[in-house]
């Protein structure tokens, strides 16, 4: 853990030190997507109607959605 005194903060990525630190998804997602796609790339993921699948170690997650909320759903 890194802390660091609020008027150290240049209020470009991070905002403040409240909880999400002030920071745009859009700018979160501009940083860190393509790092994200980059572990995931050559993974197998299986898209179904309404659902994702993502295998991890020995466990199988899935993202469903279902009418105003997403369930999970891990198997083994």
């Amino acid at each position: 853990l890194n802390l660091i005194d609020e008027n150290k903060i240049d209020g470009k990525f991070i905002k403040n030190l409240d909880h999400g630190c002030g920071i745009p998804d859009k700018a979160l997602f501009r940083k860190e997507l393509p790092l994200m796609l980059e572990k995931l790339q050559g993974r197998k993921s299986f898209m179904q109607e309404n659902s994702i699948s993502y295998p991890c170690g020995n466990k199988v997650f899935t993202f469903k959605d279902v009418g105003d909320k997403f369930e999970l759903e891990i198997k083994d």
